[in-house]
Protein backbone atom coordinates (compact mmCIF):
# COMPACT_ATOMS: atom_id res chain seq x y z
CA UNK A 1 0.00 0.00 0.00
CA UNK A 2 1.29 3.44 -0.88
CA UNK A 3 0.53 6.99 0.21
CA UNK A 4 1.35 10.26 -1.46
CA UNK A 5 4.14 12.21 0.16
CA UNK A 6 1.88 15.24 0.61
CA UNK A 7 -0.75 13.33 2.58
CA UNK A 8 2.00 11.66 4.56
CA UNK A 9 3.42 15.05 5.44
CA UNK A 10 0.14 16.02 7.10
CA UNK A 11 0.26 12.82 9.14
CA UNK A 12 3.61 13.97 10.54
CA UNK A 13 2.16 17.41 11.22
CA UNK A 14 -0.55 15.73 13.29
CA UNK A 15 2.07 13.69 15.16
CA UNK A 16 3.94 16.94 15.82
CA UNK A 17 0.89 18.53 17.44
CA UNK A 18 0.10 15.45 19.53
CA UNK A 19 3.70 15.11 20.74
CA UNK A 20 3.85 18.83 21.51
CA UNK A 21 0.72 18.53 23.66
CA UNK A 22 2.28 15.61 25.54
CA UNK A 23 5.48 17.63 26.02
CA UNK A 24 3.54 20.55 27.48
CA UNK A 25 1.55 18.23 29.74
CA UNK A 26 4.55 16.37 31.17
CA UNK A 27 6.61 19.54 31.47
CA UNK A 28 3.82 21.33 33.32
CA UNK A 29 3.58 18.42 35.76
CA UNK A 30 7.28 18.58 36.54
CA UNK A 31 7.21 22.36 36.91
CA UNK A 32 4.07 22.44 39.06
CA UNK A 33 5.41 19.83 41.47
CA UNK A 34 8.01 22.36 42.64
CA UNK A 35 5.31 24.92 43.43
CA UNK A 36 3.94 24.83 46.98
CA UNK A 37 0.45 25.58 45.70
CA UNK A 38 0.16 22.43 43.51
CA UNK A 39 2.62 20.05 45.17
CA UNK A 40 0.11 18.41 47.51
CA UNK A 41 -2.50 18.07 44.76
CA UNK A 42 -0.10 16.42 42.34
CA UNK A 43 2.06 14.15 44.49
CA UNK A 44 -0.22 13.61 47.48
CA UNK A 45 0.74 10.59 49.60
CA UNK A 46 3.10 9.22 46.95
CA UNK A 47 5.83 6.92 48.26
CA UNK A 48 8.52 7.90 45.76
CA UNK A 49 7.85 11.32 44.20
CA UNK A 50 11.45 11.65 42.99
CA UNK A 51 11.21 8.67 40.60
CA UNK A 52 7.80 9.91 39.45
CA UNK A 53 9.31 13.30 38.64
CA UNK A 54 12.25 11.71 36.81
CA UNK A 55 9.93 9.53 34.73
CA UNK A 56 7.78 12.54 33.77
CA UNK A 57 10.89 14.54 32.90
CA UNK A 58 12.06 11.71 30.62
CA UNK A 59 8.65 11.50 29.00
CA UNK A 60 8.65 15.25 28.34
CA UNK A 61 12.06 15.08 26.66
CA UNK A 62 11.08 12.09 24.55
CA UNK A 63 7.86 13.85 23.51
CA UNK A 64 9.92 16.90 22.58
CA UNK A 65 12.24 14.71 20.51
CA UNK A 66 9.35 13.15 18.57
CA UNK A 67 7.66 16.51 18.04
CA UNK A 68 10.82 18.08 16.61
CA UNK A 69 11.54 15.01 14.48
CA UNK A 70 7.96 14.98 13.16
CA UNK A 71 8.14 18.67 12.32
CA UNK A 72 11.40 18.17 10.42
CA UNK A 73 9.91 15.25 8.48
CA UNK A 74 6.79 17.32 7.72
CA UNK A 75 8.86 20.19 6.36
CA UNK A 76 10.99 17.84 4.29
CA UNK A 77 8.03 15.97 2.80
CA UNK A 78 5.98 19.10 2.19
CA UNK A 79 8.55 21.49 0.79
CA UNK A 80 11.67 19.63 -0.32
CA UNK A 81 10.40 16.34 -1.76
CA UNK A 82 8.69 16.09 -5.10
CA UNK A 83 5.23 14.54 -4.80
CA UNK A 84 5.44 10.80 -5.25
CA UNK A 85 4.16 7.59 -3.71
CA UNK A 86 5.71 6.43 -0.45
CA UNK A 87 5.28 3.00 1.10
CA UNK A 88 3.12 2.77 4.22
CA UNK A 89 5.80 0.57 5.81
CA UNK A 90 7.83 3.68 6.62
CA UNK A 91 4.93 5.05 8.63
CA UNK A 92 4.51 1.77 10.49
CA UNK A 93 8.22 1.62 11.31
CA UNK A 94 8.07 5.21 12.58
CA UNK A 95 5.08 4.40 14.82
CA UNK A 96 6.72 1.26 16.21
CA UNK A 97 9.95 3.11 17.03
CA UNK A 98 8.05 5.97 18.69
CA UNK A 99 5.94 3.63 20.83
CA UNK A 100 8.96 1.52 21.74
CA UNK A 101 10.89 4.59 22.87
CA UNK A 102 7.99 5.73 25.03
CA UNK A 103 7.53 2.29 26.57
CA UNK A 104 11.23 1.78 27.20
CA UNK A 105 11.59 5.17 28.84
CA UNK A 106 8.95 4.27 31.40
CA UNK A 107 10.73 1.06 32.38
CA UNK A 108 13.16 1.60 35.20
CA UNK A 109 15.48 -1.06 36.41
CA UNK A 110 16.14 -0.92 40.09
CA UNK A 111 19.55 -2.28 40.92
CA UNK A 112 19.71 -4.04 44.23
CA UNK A 113 22.88 -3.44 46.17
Amino acid sequence: MNLTSISLSYYFLGVFFIAAVFFIYFKSLTVKVHSDKYKDNITGPMKDPQSWENRNRKMSYISLLWSILSLIIFIYLKFFMIPKLVSVYYVLIYIVIAIASLLLSGVERKIKD
